[in-house]
């Protein structure tokens, strides 16, 4: 994937585009920060009346739905086609757990030091990563298979998910 082809994608002049990144692979950088950022607050945010599975279908929403939204889902197919962005988005991903974990076991209450906060953050980062592939292989609405994914892993009901 070169710069040109990104920057057609997302309709960005490829000037402007090395005015703020010299590396391809940074380019995608400020875009995983911000969704991280966005989903813990989200997260932190959320009513206490509210349900696991609302919070962090919530928090997935504000992430991919938005003034930005269009945007980022027109950018992962690239990440995706790529490898050196992959290996960013991946190693994002695993960022995001780490910083999930204090942010989710409260919600869940336990210990945020205990495994089982730990795997509870990882599923939630990985319903993450697959939702997203799925949604460039497959076609899949993301909001739907990320809550899919979620119950597959036991955090959420199973509501006759297809997962």
């Amino acid at each position: 994937m070169t710069v040109s082809q990104i920057c057609e994608e997302i309709a960005l002049p490829q000037r402007t585009f090395y005015r703020y990144f010299p590396v391809k692979a940074d380019s995608i950088g400020p875009i995983f920060d911000w969704s991280t950022r966005t989903f813990t607050m989200s997260i932190t945010a959320a009513s206490p009346d509210a349900t696991l599975a609302e919070i962090l279908e919530d928090a997935f929403r504000a992430m991919f739905d938005g003034e930005h939204a269009e945007r980022t889902r027109a950018l992962f197919p690239l990440v995706l086609a790529d490898a050196e962005m992959w290996s960013l988005f991946l190693r994002t991903v695993h960022d995001g757990e780490r910083t999930l974990t204090p942010v989710l076991a409260p919600r869940l209450g336990i210990p945020d030091t205990s495994l089982r906060a730990r795997t509870a953050s990882a599923a939630v980062a990985s319903s993450t990563r697959i939702a997203l592939e799925c949604m460039v292989t497959e076609g899949v609405d993301l909001v739907e298979h990320f809550m899919d994914l979620l119950a597959g892993f036991g955090l959420v009901p199973d509501q006759d998910r297809s997962v």
